[in-house]
């Protein structure tokens, strides 16, 4: 008899655990995340959706959240507590942090309440539950940790380019499947990072609302810093604007320069200074430096200020990039002679969707001694778009294609060691259903020699680098240590043409024009690299590489150019030939992941750009709902009720089914 009684009370027990953290009325909706259709509240209802965690303070005793309803909705709360204790403490949402957000004119016209709070006075190392709500719709229960006092160590996840790929087809499955897998192998990282273009269309409410669902159980649970990319700016009708959807969605701390307010600013974490920057100068401001400018002066006094052990910025395009010609010159001349000065540990780009990462830079110089320089590092895509255009560039150290598979980064700062690992997942590339490590690096400041190891290929023969990529089967002329190219091997990356009669280049409708002084022994393919340079092509020599380089910037100044020297003392000259690393990080020799392209690599013919077929596809991270909740505690109700007698129950059940 004691067996039967407390077997129906721990079955009572467990039901009425169930029950007692259900007592709100909660969000039982079913996510999708490839939706087409939205209506005139946005799809919010009066259930909060759309939960994200960012720090606006202090991560160790303070958390900001974010939320929004439909728009009659007029007050907001947050409950909170410690996990594992009874009591929520309550706290309302000032109205001034209420906003009534609405679409622009070329959007579906439609508006929604986003609410926004901070809890303050938290303890530190600390894990919390709460609920947000209105005081009688809640969200369901969330949680969040604190970082714990004296940290020296860091862990976050890093997502590239998350976006459809397709303005017209807002799939995010893709992204969806990568942030939900990332974060379930990674339950304790302490903050995840978005590297811009977080959406194909960022004017365009429809592809947020996928793109919030399919983050859904991630970024209410870590916070979420993110960084602002050019399609943040896209409207419906074309063109671009400022990034109105994307500031009011997110809550950052407010530390940048004026009018940049939700787009640059900074943060500390463990060692760790984080600086988050804009570079969409083109899209917001073009043709106005002012824009980078202003930016670059104020990262200038955050840096100066800056006592961490480690650095990371953070910016959506590329000074090194992936691309095959896509450059993005601004950003680079004036973003990273500050970068240069203050030597920034790590740089954290998107755009290209390319996996890749650079020898340590400074000056437009390449070093093997991380301390020497910056690594500038592209995160790859984590949603549906991907190029076909990618290649291995002259600065990169390690490069891999992800037409085949999403990625995603894992970082771990410890001290005085940073390490990074990339994983390929994809949920349609049978090669990669499981997370796939492809590459490793280490910086390791206290033990340099336990560092991914960096070498320089150095060629005998002078060689040269169009837009980043060497021209294979084709040497540079040096005479009296003055180089010699052909311009034609130039038009032909760029689809341009040279005419050997008028000593013409043409490159975008625009003309370079020689004279029959520039040319050696008067062969019009031999013309002397200074006077592409004095014509306006942006070209450098890099001594330790012996690689010529062209790009077009249409940024050149040759006030005091004084011509290039060729065979100069090298700029590092130190370690032995290679080029990638070993995805496990070790040091020593080892086989390089290859550049691995997809089995729609195919279709590179038809275009740069293509987009994974989308499917339905199993929501993982779901919430229980209430019924689901209810149907559980009867069950286990009935079935104590059961061992007390079951021969008395069996018979009223049958009685039950014979009637």
């Amino acid at each position: 008899m004691k067996k039967k009684i407390l077997s129906l009370t721990i079955s009572l027990s467990i039901a009425m655990t169930l029950f007692s953290s259900t007592v709100f009325k909660v969000n039982a909706e079913t996510l999708t995340y490839n939706e087409t259709t939205i209506n005139e509240n946005l799809n919010a209802t009066v259930v909060p959706d759309h939960i994200v965690l960012n720090w606006t303070e202090d991560p160790s005793t303070t958390q900001t959240i974010t939320w929004r309803t439909s728009k009659d909705v007029n007050a907001g709360e947050v409950k909170y507590r410690v996990k594992g204790s009874t009591d929520f403490t309550t706290l309302n949402v000032d109205p001034s942090n209420i906003k009534l957000f609405s679409t622009v004119a070329s959007d579906t016209a439609g508006s929604m309440k986003v609410f926004s709070v901070t809890i303050k006075g938290l303890q530190s190392g600390t894990t919390y539950e709460y609920i947000v709500g209105d005081g009688t719709n809640f969200s369901n229960i969330s949680t969040f940790k604190t970082e714990v006092s004296n940290n020296s160590k860091t862990k976050f996840l890093i997502f590239g380019d998350s976006q459809s790929g397709d303005s017209s087809k807002p799939i995010y499955a893709p992204w969806h499947d990568t942030v939900q897998k990332a974060y379930s192998e990674n339950p304790d990282a302490n903050f995840m990072v978005n590297i811009g273009d977080l959406v194909e269309q960022g004017q365009n409410y429809q592809h947020w609302n996928n793109w919030f669902n399919a983050a859904n159980g991630v970024i209410n649970n870590i916070p979420e810093m993110v960084v602002q990319g050019n399609h943040e700016t896209y409207v419906p009708s074309g063109g671009s604007s400022k990034p109105e959807y994307f500031t009011n969605q997110f809550s950052v701390p407010n530390n940048g320069p004026f009018g940049y307010e939700g787009q640059v600013y900074s943060y500390n974490y463990g060692n760790v200074h984080f600086v988050v920057l804009d570079s969409q100068e083109d899209e917001e401001a073009p043709s106005n430096d002012n824009f980078l400018k202003t930016q670059a002066d104020w990262l200038e006094q955050d840096l100066s200020a800056n006592k961490q052990k480690w650095t990371i910025v953070m910016f959506h395009k590329t000074p090194y990039y992936n691309k095959k010609t896509r450059n993005n010159p601004a950003v680079k001349d004036i973003f990273t002679p500050v970068i240069d000065k203050h030597h920034v540990d790590v740089v954290l780009n998107g755009h290209d969707h390319g996996l890749s990462r650079t020898y340590a830079i400074n000056g437009d110089n390449y070093y093997t001694d991380y301390s020497k320089g910056t690594v500038y590092y592209v995160t790859g895509r984590s949603g549906n778009k991907f190029y076909t255009d990618l290649s291995n560039k002259t600065w990169d150290a390690f490069f891999q294609d992800t037409q085949d598979s999403p990625t995603y980064e894992v970082a771990d700062v410890v001290d005085g060691k940073l390490t990074i690992k990339a994983y390929k997942y994809s949920t349609t590339n049978p090669a990669y259903s499981n997370s796939t490590l492809v590459d490793t690096l280490v910086i390791d400041k206290d033990n340099p020699n336990n560092s991914t190891s960096l070498t320089l290929n150095k060629n005998d023969k002078t060689k040269l680098s169009v837009a980043g990529s060497v021209i294979s089967d084709y040497d540079v002329d040096v005479v009296n240590n003055k180089a010699y190219v052909d311009p034609s091997k130039i038009a032909e990356v760029y689809k341009g043409t040279y005419d050997k009669t008028t000593l013409t280049l043409t490159i975008n409708s625009k003309k370079y024009v020689f004279a029959s002084s520039d040319l050696l022994n008067n062969d019009a393919s031999k013309v002397n690299l200074d006077a592409l340079y004095k014509s306006g092509i942006d070209c450098k020599y890099n001594s330790d590489l012996n690689v010529v380089l062209i790009d077009f910037t249409g940024r050149v100044d040759t006030t005091g150019f004084t011509g290039f020297v060729i065979g100069s003392i090298p700029n590092s000259g130190t370690n032995p030939p290679s080029n990638g690393s070993n995805p496990s990080g070790n040091n020593g020799s080892s086989t390089t992941p290859s550049n691995n392209t997809s089995s729609n690599a195919g279709n590179s013919n038809n275009s740069n750009l293509t987009n994974l077929s989308s499917s339905s596809l199993p929501k993982t991270g779901s919430v229980i709902g209430m019924d689901l909740i209810i149907v559980l505690g009867i069950t286990i109700i009935l079935s104590g009720i059961c061992v007390l007698n079951r021969k008395r129950i069996s018979e009223k059940i049958h009685k039950i089914i014979s009637k």
